[in-house]
C-alpha cells in the first residue's frame, strides 16, 4: 500500500474515533451531570461550577469502560464513509485487498489500546484521586463521602497491623472510630494477637505515623489503660490510604505491579486488582478485535449493498462483546475463572472470530 493512501486511511480512522469519542463522552458527562444535581438535590450546598469540575474529574474513571464502542463505532464510521463516497471500490479495484485497507485502523487502534493504558489511565487514576478529595471536602458528610467500613492492612516485617474504621475522611486522612489490631508474625508465618488500640479518631501524619486521640489500650495479661493521645509508625502514605479505602481498585497502571505486591504482603487478596492490571494489558488486543468486527461488517456492505440493518448488527456484536466481556471478568472476582483467562479469554476469541469473518469476506 503507497505510503500516501496509508496516512489517508489512518488519518480518516483517527478522525472517526476523535468524533465517537466526543460524542459518547458528552453523553456521559451530560448523565452524570444531570444524575449528580439530582442526587445532591438540596441537601448540600454545593455550586454548579463545583458539580462540573466533580463531573469532568470522575469522567475519565468513566469513559475507561467505554473505549471498546468507541473504537468500534468510529472503525465503523471511517470505513463507512469510504464506501459511501465510493473510496473502497476504487482501492479494491485497484488489487487492494480488504487485508490492506483495514491495516492503518489496525495500527491505530493497537496503539491506542498501548496508550490507552500506559499514559491515559494513570492520569485518571489521579483525577479519580482529587475527585475523592475535593467531594470529600465539598460535600461534607454528603452521599459521596466514603462512609462505609474501611479495613486497611500492613506488614512490618515480624509485625502486622489491621486497621478498621467506621469512615474515612480523605480531604483530612482522618479516620472515625478506628480499632488499630497489632500481632506478631513467629517464624512459622503464624500471627498472635499482641496489642489493640480503640481510638475515636486516627489521623494519618505526612511524617509517617498515625496520631490517635481519645484511646483504650488493651493487651494480654495487661490491665486497660486509657490514653489522651499516641502515635503509631505506618508504611501508608496518603495515596495509598485513598487506594486501600476504595479498595485498591483505583491504582494507576505504573502503580498496579507493587500495589499487588504490597497487598499480597500485608495479607489481601489481590485478585480484583490483578483482573484490571491484566485487563489493561490486554486492551490493545481487545481493540484490534474491534477493529475487525467494523472491518467485517463495513466490508459485508460492499459486497451486498449494504444496509442499515448490518451497522445495527456490527453494534450488537459489540454490545455483546461487552457482555461476555463483563460476565467473564465477574466470573474472576470471584475466583470461577482464573485472572488470566477472565482478562485474556474473551480478547482473543473475539479477535479470532474476527479474522476468521473477514478472511471469509475476502477470500470466501
Amino acid at each position: 500500500m503507497p505510503l500516501t493512501l496509508f496516512r489517508y486511511i489512518l488519518f480518516r480512522a483517527a478522525r472517526s474515533v476523535l468524533v465517537a469519542f466526543l460524542v459518547v463522552t458528552s453523553i456521559i458527562m451530560l448523565v452524570d451531570f444531570v444524575e449528580a444535581n439530582r442526587d445532591l438535590g438540596s441537601d448540600v450546598d454545593v455550586s454548579s461550577f463545583q458539580l462540573l469540575t466533580l463531573t469532568l474529574l470522575e469522567i475519565p474513571s468513566l469513559i475507561e469502560q467505554t473505549i471498546p464502542f468507541v473504537v468500534l463505532f468510529g472503525m465503523i464510521g471511517a470505513i463507512n464513509g469510504m464506501n459511501r463516497r465510493s473510496e473502497l471500490i476504487v482501492m479494491r479495484a485497484s488489487g487492494l485487498s480488504a487485508w490492506s485497507i483495514i491495516r492503518p485502523c489496525l495500527w491505530l487502534a493497537g496503539l491506542l489500546g498501548i496508550g490507552w493504558a500506559m499514559a491515559f489511565n494513570p492520569i485518571a487514576s489521579r483525577m479519580y484521586d482529587q475527585f475523592e478529595v475535593k467531594s470529600a471536602e465539598w460535600l461534607g458528610d454528603g452521599p459521596r463521602n466514603m462512609e462505609d467500613t474501611v479495613w486497611l492492612r500492613e506488614g512490618r516485617g515480624d509485625q502486622q497491623i489491621v486497621i478498621r474504621a467506621e469512615s474515612v475522611n480523605l480531604s483530612t486522612r482522618t479516620l472515625t472510630n478506628a480499632t488499630f489490631l497489632l500481632m506478631d508474625v513467629g517464624p512459622d508465618g503464624n500471627t498472635q494477637f499482641a496489642r489493640r488500640f480503640d481510638a475515636g479518631s486516627a489521623q494519618l501524619i505526612t511524617q509517617g505515623y498515625w496520631q490517635l486521640v481519645d484511646v483504650i489500650e488493651n493487651a494480654p495479661g495487661e490491665a486497660m489503660q486509657k490514653l489522651e493521645a499516641i502515635s503509631l509508625p505506618t508504611s501508608i502514605d496518603k495515596d495509598e490510604l485513598a487506594e486501600q479505602a476504595d479498595g485498591n481498585s483505583n491504582a494507576g497502571f505504573w502503580s498496579m505491579p507493587k500495589t499487588i505486591r504490597d497487598n499480597e504482603a500485608a495479607g489481601f487478596s489481590a485478585r480484583e486488582l490483578r483482573l484490571r492490571f491484566n485487563r489493561l494489558l490486554s486492551l490493545p488486543i481487545m481493540l484490534i478485535a474491534m477493529t475487525f468486527i467494523a472491518g467485517g461488517v463495513s466490508m459485508s456492505l460492499t459486497r451486498e449493498g449494504g444496509t442499515l440493518l448490518l451497522m445495527i448488527i456490527g453494534a450488537g456484536l459489540g454490545f455483546g462483546v461487552f457482555f461476555a466481556d463483563s460476565m467473564v471478568g465477574a466470573f474472576g472476582e470471584v475466583a470461577i475463572v482464573p485472572v488470566i483467562a477472565a482478562a485474556w479469554s474473551v480478547p482473543l476469541i473475539v479477535l479470532m472470530l474476527g479474522i476468521s469473518h473477514l478472511a471469509h469476506i475476502e477470500d470466501g
